[in-house]
């Protein structure tokens, strides 16, 4: 039986899932690999059905909204820079590339800021892109957490 883990779950009151999150350590990430990880992410478990899908590096994420097809080549609906992400929540020396582990944990800080405190997060990329998706909507208030077993 296939099974995936992403980086982090979002999820709902209900505990509907709202995205699955997966972060890459990988500097420079082009699109056509957040797409195919997040094919993998697809055919290892992660259900098209989620609202949301992103991938994540230290400078490039990629957000996919709400698209029931299973096509694996689909291109990210929203690309955008994550280098004030890291700026604002690594403790990490600036420029120095971040393990998977360490970028983990700095996503979820961010998100959960995102998700509890959106109005403290400016208006700047990735903030403005993601209000622009819907994303910061949705997952207002949600519960932000690791990743586990799908």
């Amino acid at each position: 039986m296939r099974t995936y883990k992403p980086s982090i779950l979002i999820e709902d009151s209900d505990g509907r899932l709202i995205a699955a999150v997966e972060a890459q350590s990988r500097l420079d990430m082009p699109k056509d690999l957040a797409t195919y990880v997040r094919s993998f992410m697809l055919d290892y478990g992660v259900s098209p059905h989620i609202p949301y899908i992103m991938v994540l590096s230290q400078d490039r994420g990629f957000l996919w909204k709400g698209d029931s097809s299973i096509n694996g080549d689909r291109q990210p609906d929203y690309e955008f820079p994550m280098d004030s992400v890291i700026t604002r929540f690594s403790i990490s020396e600036p420029g120095k590339r971040l393990i998977k582990s360490v970028l983990e944990w700095v996503f979820l800080h961010w998100l959960t800021n995102l998700s509890l405190k959106p109005q403290e997060m400016g208006e700047e990329e990735p903030e403005k892109t993601l209000a622009r998706a819907g994303f910061t909507d949705a997952i207002h208030d949600a519960m932000v957490f690791m990743g586990d077993t799908l």
